[in-house]
Order: C-alpha cells, then sequence, then structure tokens
C-alpha cells in the first residue's frame, strides 16, 4: 500500500512538473523539408495553448533511422517526440526494423496528403490516359522519378501499375525537389508525390490524384475513380508524431489534448488545407491500427518487387534448399580457427605455412560473404555492398598470391616467415568487430586504420591519419548519407547522436 501511494505521489509530481524543461522535436530530415516544416509549425501553433518550450531538433541520416535511434534512446519522459511520416514504416521494413513500430507509442496522426501524380505539361504526353496507353503499348519503357527507391511514392506507383495493368521504370533521386527537376528537365514521364509539389510551377500538371472527391486546392486534378479505378482513393501520406513506449499516461494524455487544439487551430487548418491536405487528429488505437496496416502493406509491395527478401529467398537458399546458413558460418569459423591453430604451430614448410595462411583470408572472405545474405535488400546497393566490396577485393589479391607462392616456391622456402605477424593482425580484426558494437563503425575503422598501419611499419602520421579521414569520410557521405547503409554508431555514441 505504501509503494503505491508514493508512485501516485511520484506521478503527481511527474504531472505537476512537466514540462519543466525544453521539449525536443527530433526530425529525421534537414531544415526546409515537409516533417521539418510540420514540426516548426507545430511549435509555433502549440505556443498558443501550453506554457511549453519545444525545440526541434534536425537528426537527419539512414532515411530516419539516426533519428528514432535518438529518440529510442532517451528515457520514457516525454521529452523527446518523435516527427515521423509514412515513409518512416517502409525504412523500417527496409533494414529489417519492424520491431522498432512496436517500440514507438503512435500519438497523433495530423494529416492526410493524399498522393498524386505529376506531369510535365511541356512533355509530348501528360495526360492521364494517354500516359496509360503509351505505358501499355510499350511497356517498360517509361521513366517514373520520386525520392527513394522503396519508399511511400514508389509503392504507390507500384500500386498504380498494377490496377492499370502498367509496366514501368522507377528512378529514384536523393529528394522530391531533386525529382521533380528530372520531370522538367524531361527525364521522366511522371513524378509521385503530393499536390502541394505542383504549387507555384506552371509547368507541372496533377494527371491523377488520390482522393474521394477533386480537391478544393486543385479543382481541375481528376481523381482515380473519375479515370475508371475506385481503389486507388485512400492513398496518402501521413504525418505526425510518436512518443517512446512506456511513456506515463498522463503525459501521453498531455500531448493527446494539446494535438487536437493545434488540430483545431484555424492559423494551422488555412496553412495546410490550402495545399489539398486533409487536416485531421487521428491518435490512440486508431492510429496504431493505421500504422500497422501500412507495415503490412509495405512488406507486400517491396517483398514483391524483390526490394526486400523473404526468409525462403534470402541467404543460400536460392542456391539449395533448405541450406543452413548459420551452421554454414559457424562451421567454417571453427575450420578457421583450427587453421590458425595449425598454422602457429606449424612444423611444415614455408610454402605450406603461406598456403595456410592464404587459405585462412579466404574462409573469412567466405564467412563475411554468407553473411551479408542476411542483410535486407532496399535496393541494388545495399548494406551487403559494404562486406561485398572487400570480398570482391580479398578474393582475387588471394588468387595471386596462390600464384605468386607457386612461382616463387625456392625463395620462400629459403625466407623466414614471420606467422605471428599475420596471427596478430588478425587478433585486430577480431578486436574490431567486438569494438565496433560499443563505439560504432566511423570511430572503430578509424582507430584500426591507424593501428593496422603502426603496426605494419608506416610512419608517417600525416600520411596515416589522412588516410584513415578519407576512408571515414567516404563511408559518411556515400554508405551514409547517399545509399542510407546503416552503418552502426555505437552503443556509447547513440545516444549523443
Amino acid at each position: 500500500m505504501l509503494f503505491i501511494v508514493l508512485a501516485s505521489i511520484g506521478i503527481g509530481s511527474l504531472m505537476a512538473e512537466f514540462p519543466s524543461k525544453p521539449i525536443k522535436i527530433v526530425v529525421y530530415t534537414g531544415p526546409g523539408g515537409s516533417i521539418d516544416i510540420t514540426a516548426r509549425k507545430f511549435a509555433s501553433i502549440a505556443d498558443k495553448y501550453v506554457d511549453a518550450t519545444f525545440v526541434v531538433e534536425n537528426k537527419p541520416g539512414a532515411g530516419g533511422i539516426v533519428a528514432l535511434k535518438k529518440v529510442l534512446q532517451a528515457p520514457e519522459d516525454g521529452y523527446n517526440l518523435y516527427a515521423c511520416t509514412k515513409s518512416n514504416i517502409a525504412k523500417f521494413i527496409q533494414v529489417g526494423g519492424k520491431d522498432y513500430v512496436d517500440e514507438l507509442h503512435w500519438t497523433a496522426m495530423l494529416m492526410a496528403d493524399p498522393e498524386c501524380v505529376l506531369t510535365n505539361v511541356k512533355n509530348d504526353i501528360y495526360k492521364w490516359n494517354d500516359i496509360v496507353t503509351n505505358a501499355l503499348q510499350y511497356p517498360g519503357k517509361q521513366n517514373w522519378v520520386g525520392p527513394a527507391t522503396g519508399g511511400l511514392d514508389h509503392v504507390t506507383a507500384m500500386k498504380i501499375w498494377d490496377e492499370y495493368g502498367m509496366s514501368a521504370k522507377w528512378i529514384p533521386y536523393k529528394s522530391g525537389g531533386k525529382a521533380i527537376a528530372a520531370l522538367l528537365g524531361g527525364q521522366g514521364v511522371a513524378y509521385v508525390g503530393n499536390p502541394r509539389d505542383a504549387l507555384g510551377n506552371p509547368d507541372l500538371y496533377i494527371a491523377a490524384v488520390s482522393s474521394d472527391e477533386r480537391l478544393d486546392a486543385f479543382p481541375n486534378a481528376p481523381t482515380y475513380a473519375e479515370l475508371g479505378v475506385s481503389t486507388l482513393n485512400n492513398e496518402y501520406m501521413w504525418r505526425g508524431f510518436a512518443l517512446k513506449k512506456g511513456t506515463p499516461p498522463e503525459i501521453v494524455e498531455w500531448y493527446s489534448h494539446l494535438f487536437q487544439k493545434v488540430s483545431a487551430d484555424p492559423d494551422w487548418k488555412e496553412f495546410w488545407e490550402r495545399g489539398g491536405i486533409d487536416v485531421e487528429f487521428i491518435g490512440g488505437d486508431e492510429f496504431t491500427d493505421i500504422v500497422k496496416q501500412d507495415v503490412e502493406t509495405f512488406e507486400y509491395y517491396l517483398t514483391k518487387s524483390e526490394i526486400i527478401s523473404t526468409s525462403n529467398k534470402s541467404g543460400l537458399s536460392k542456391y539449395g534448399e533448405g541450406t543452413p546458413l548459420l551452421l554454414l558460418t559457424i562451421g567454417l569459423i571453427i575450420l578457421m580457427v583450427l587453421c590458425g591453430y595449425f598454422i602457429y604451430k606449424s612444423t611444415f614448410s614455408n610454402t605450406l605455412g603461406r598456403m595456410m595462411v592464404i587459405g585462412f583470408f579466404l574462409m573469412m572472405s567466405i564467412i563475411f560473404y554468407l553473411q551479408s545474405f542476411i542483410f535486407s535488400v532496399s535496393s541494388e546497393v545495399g548494406p551487403a555492398v559494404v562486406p561485398r566490396l572487400w570480398i570482391f577485393t580479398l578474393v582475387p589479391l588471394c588468387i595471386l598470391l596462390v600464384i605468386n607462392t607457386f612461382k616463387n616456391k625456392e625463395d620462400i622456402e629459403k625466407s623466414e616467415i614471420r606467422i605471428d605477424i599475420v596471427l596478430t593482425f588478425i587478433g585486430f580484426l577480431v578486436m574490431y568487430l567486438l569494438i565496433m558494437h560499443y563505439i560504432g563503425y566511423f570511430f572503430s575503422t578509424f582507430i584500426f586504420l591507424i593501428t593496422g598501419m603502426i603496426y605494419l611499419g608506416y610512419k608517417n602520421k600525416k600520411v596515416m591519419i589522412t588516410t584513415a579521414a578519407i576512408w571515414i569520410a567516404f563511408s559518411y557521405f556515400i554508405f551514409f548519407k547517399i545509399l542510407y547503409v546503416p552503418l552502426p554508431i555505437g552503443e556509447w555514441f547513440e545516444a549523443l547522436f
């Protein structure tokens, strides 16, 4: 009984104080994106109704995963609000993070922005019926443009193609703005986005919009029902907010009341409705149900298009039904350890010892290659490209070493081979893989490269630091920022990023 009384007092005290410090709205894009504008507009409107300070914090990277990690690493105290969209669900599915959905409390969906197809009036074909006729006449020849592969706009395009019996190519761009620029430059026939994208540009034409009725803001844009298909009238981009699961119910209720007030605010409604957006507050179980339905939809289309793999299509099953990937990997690791032991204890010839070292690295390559099949496949270039780049470099080098070994057998037998150097370097590699979990890919890789070069005898500090820094920069901009490969940030640093 005493515990219950104390707990009640604690909760009451928490609510009396909340919010006692600024609330962070964590946005997964840089400044200027639609969700960033949503977050900042919400903060300005909310100021009318509560005595709270909202701070928008932009955490772009990995398609929203960096921002999500920021929220999930924080306490469940309501001071970190995740500004999210339907596109985040697609990214969760692509990176194998379906469980992320259950780690959030889906607090408020504030708007539904209908999906539409935009065309360029300067193209030879730009009206919807002409696009369909051309696509049916020339299957697979049309280029459709939009942001990212496997995102909401891409999945919407696939739904449209299915309903009309069309086939076309999806050309992804880093952002919607770049995709629209490509459309205006004649590099595509259609762009999938939202009606608001057409504002202020007379060359953009809304060929079809996903809505039950024509939008007041865009009365000339036909609906899919008017164009002969009634199953595409409910495709939209939602934007809203989520809290970390476990946030006290009283704080969730505080937010729910605030979201309802903001949703009904005239300034808020006028700002969004002029872009054809349906402003409506949906929270609690209803919002959660919408998110779960989105999960099923994205899983279906991303699997159908082979953007992601199902368990029975991934791994080595494509090469042999029922091949146990895990057992193969464990077996190779055991063989690799035994090989290393015999190398260390070897009294064989130098040639045989050298061949065993080469075989050791070849087995490591096979292990990394097998493990790369468990990565989620979000596009032709994805997380698996990192280990495979090393593998496709290491294997030819090992083959060249084998050839060189046989060509120089006599010299090798006369030389002294330092097996301890090889084994020590392997030890460095093992330590590198272990500490990566705690300090992340970027920091651990920098340390590994510097340490490895020092051990191999390099003395020029400037060259070592420059080489390591160039690789880290390359990994960050190419893999992390452009390809959205979710390189680990590290358990110790995730709270900071």
